[in-house]
């Protein structure tokens, strides 16, 4: 298998796993919160006696927790995501340290060691956000 085809195959494994994470978040969290924002919007458009303004502010308040959500959500996200980066970077440094081809296979080792390690811990990444989507942020 040569260096690309690697690369490329852990790419995939970090994509799918992180698609497979938002679409659990989504499904378990982030909907209810928008079937709760919208039932709320719903709400504040039926007071037929409040001002613009005031429907206005109304929704935006419904619209409050379903963005820290998605936010917090982004945020975990983004922070694994940079980890992640930081460790195929070092692992970039140790073949350009090292030359040669042994240094290569060193570094495509230590490549698919950081995918494995960032793929393991995304359950206990998960679960740390269902606790605290669970408590409303």
């Amino acid at each position: 298998m040569d260096e690309n085809t690697n690369l490329e195959e852990q790419r995939e494994r970090i994509e799918n796993a992180l698609i497979s994470a938002v679409d659990d978040m989504d499904r378990e969290h982030l909907r209810k919160l928008q079937l709760t924002m919208h039932a709320c919007a719903k709400r504040c458009c039926a007071d037929m006696d409040a001002s613009a303004e005031a429907v206005q502010r109304c929704v935006d308040r419904c619209q409050l927790p379903l963005t820290r959500a998605r936010c917090y959500v982004q945020q975990e996200l983004a922070e694994f995501e940079s980890q992640l980066e930081h460790c195929m970077r070092q692992c970039r440094a140790l073949a350009s340290d090292g030359g040669g081809d042994a240094a290569g296979g060193r570094s495509d080792r230590c490549s698919l060691e950081c995918v494995d390690r960032y793929v393991a811990l995304l359950p206990e990444l998960l679960s740390t956000m269902r606790m605290a989507l669970d408590k409303g942020l």
